[in-house]
């Protein structure tokens, strides 16, 4: 099972596939719910790709057409220890190094093998290479990713636009209106 999350140009916070990543403040993101979507000036709202946001009349516009904005649920990281966390919806688990990874499942069950995890409710089953529950239901298991600093940028995976900025590998920087970086897909 391979699950893949969006990382943000913040390089700590990270929202599930398939949703933007747009600013809600100067430090913190929020998730869009909507793939490549248009993120709003006023930091609370975002609108689907090829559309405007239209805050005066709270709706997205797209010739003539008009919907309603989406609403942005903040984007928080789990918190592994002072240095290290994971991003939002994922356990913090040991790897074989002794580091800290991240299982993209809540309250997982981290495996003793240091590399995979179950999710809640699930026992490893290392002989089988996959998560038991029961005895007879199996599932295959999940892969573990490395944490990130907190705070910090993972600059490996990161576009940079400036000293400040970065956006997300196989994004591009875009200047928005304020004259903030953007990142386009």
């Amino acid at each position: 099972v391979m699950l893949h999350q969006v990382l943000c140009p913040d390089g700590r916070s990270a929202c599930p596939d398939g949703t933007t990543c747009c600013q809600l403040s100067p430090t913190q993101y929020g998730c869009c719910p909507l793939q490549n979507a248009v993120c709003c000036s006023d930091g609370q709202h975002c609108c689907p790709q090829g559309t405007t946001c239209d805050l005066v009349h709270s709706t997205c516009t797209s010739l003539g057409r008009s919907a309603p904005l989406a609403a942005l649920p903040k984007a928080r990281d789990v918190k592994c220890d002072e240095q290290t966390s994971c991003p939002d919806g994922n356990t913090c688990c040991r790897l074989s190094s002794g580091v800290w990874g991240c299982c993209p499942l809540e309250q997982a069950v981290c495996c003793p093998d240091h590399v995979h995890c179950c999710p809640q409710g699930y026992t490893c089953d290392p002989q089988g290479g996959s998560c038991l529950q029961g005895g007879d239901n199996r599932r295959p298991w999940v892969r573990k990713t490395p944490a990130l600093p907190r705070g910090g940028q993972v600059t490996s995976r990161n576009v940079i636009c400036d000293e400040e900025t970065s956006c997300p590998d196989g994004s591009t920087c875009c200047r928005l209106s304020l004259g903030t970086w953007g990142c386009c897909p």
